[in-house]
């Protein structure tokens, strides 16, 4: 089965692996070491410095798991220490410096690419016995880190190509959302030291539109004769799906950003207002301590329903839950900054939080439920009392971004 670690587990098992003695780093360390990434990738997924440091190490693990211990160059261990060690410094430092960041980015980066160009290059190759497993290192390495491309696919540099699609985001031209997310793949395969020729940036364009849920040019022609509903705001058909009647089932409507949706009223913990102050150091840090959640005279656990109201008091004080961003076209990107409200989603084990701007306070009944898939929302809610809203899919989102309480 796949590790999967919590945030506190991925710093210790960096902390851990920084001071190790032994810099052989075998299959299964390595694997915890994914996971680990993997978490604070999710974690600080707001934070560009953060997430491009973080993609870089991923990066460096994929190429080590690839090769045989005695075939891995010292200075990727070297490296890949460092690295750990910049991620352990900017999550422990609570006074968020988006330009320290920016600026330790830029050092990490430098050292990154040096790293690949001596890696791929094969140079330093030693002599006698070793030479011949030093150049499997650099004949691999050169498998996993792009070779140069010819002249014919050339492109713009990749500083060149993120400067243009920031001039188009400030112009408007376009789909401003679909230029957004495009940013976010050049940014993260120049991070990663992919080489952005025609064919890449064709692919990173199909992959952006894939996550702004463009549907693509041959499903759009073979579904032109389904009858099809549209993505409100957006343009875009989506196929129609038969209404069914459903269980009936207690919904509470929620506000994120300018998006109205219903969630299962039996997966929120808990809704409360969101102070200003509060959001801010939420955002910056991508998780919510249950310590601030509670109140004078009162036990934490008293505080939630469902699995939560069923813990420990020293048990919850001690968990930090991430704050999520739902997916889908007309959701926002990025935890709402203006947000009102601090919802606590749980499902069984899972648990999370999200940022709304509103809340009702009453719950609806839902009692007919009608496919679509638009990310994490599964489908439209119709309510007994009338009207409909989009269902939002915890459970989904939960597994992605969620944390997992083993209590």
């Amino acid at each position: 089965m796949p590790v999967i670690l919590s945030i506190d587990e991925s710093i210790q098992r960096l902390k851990g692996e920084i001071l190790a003695q032994d810099w052989r780093l075998s299959p299964r360390r390595l694997e915890y070491l994914e996971a680990a990434f993997a978490c604070l990738k999710n974690r600080f997924k707001s934070r560009k410095g953060m997430l491009a440091i973080l993609a870089m190490a991923d990066g460096v693990i994929d190429y080590m798991k690839k090769r045989e211990e005695d075939a891995v160059p010292p200075e990727t261990v070297d490296f890949l220490k460092e690295t750990m060690a910049h991620v352990v410094s900017l999550y422990e430092d609570r006074d968020y410096d988006p330009d320290h960041e920016a600026e330790l980015y830029q050092k990490v980066f430098a050292r990154f690419s040096r790293l690949k160009q001596k890696v791929q290059s094969g140079r330093d190759q030693p002599q006698g016995p070793v030479r011949r497993e030093a150049g499997v290192a650099a004949a691999a390495a050169r498998a996993v880190v792009a070779t140069p491309t010819p002249a014919r696919e050339a492109a713009p540099s990749p500083e060149e190509t993120i400067e243009r699609l920031r001039m188009l985001l400030a112009r408007r031209d376009g789909s401003t959302d679909l230029l957004r997310l495009l940013l976010v793949e050049v940014t993260a395969a120049a991070a990663a030291g992919a080489p952005l020729t025609l064919a890449r940036l064709q692919a990173l364009l199909a992959r952006a539109a894939a996550r702004e849920g463009a549907v693509a040019g041959a499903a759009v022609a073979a579904d032109q004769s389904a009858a099809a509903s549209a993505i409100p705001g957006t343009g875009r058909q989506l196929k129609r799906h038969e209404v069914r009647d459903c269980p009936t089932t207690s919904v509470r409507h929620l506000a994120i950003g300018s998006v109205r949706l219903v969630v299962p009223e039996g997966a929120v913990a808990l809704a409360r207002p969101l102070q200003a102050g509060k959001r801010t150091g939420y955002l910056r840090g991508g998780r919510v301590p249950l310590l601030d959640l509670s109140r004078l005279f009162h036990g934490l656990a008293g505080q939630f329903s469902g699995p939560l109201a069923e813990m420990k008091d020293r048990q919850l004080r001690k968990l930090a839950l991430p704050v999520m961003t739902p997916l889908g076209v007309g959701l926002p990107e990025m935890p709402d900054d203006a947000a009102e409200w601090l919802v606590v989603i749980s499902h069984g084990n899972w648990h999370g939080a999200i940022f709304c701007r509103e809340v009702d306070g009453e719950t609806a009944v839902m009692n007919k439920f009608q496919k679509g898939k638009n990310g994490d929302i599964v489908g439209t809610a119709y309510l007994e009392a009338g009207g409909q809203a989009p269902l939002l899919d915890v459970e989904e989102l939960l597994r992605r971004e969620g944390f997992l309480s083993m209590a």
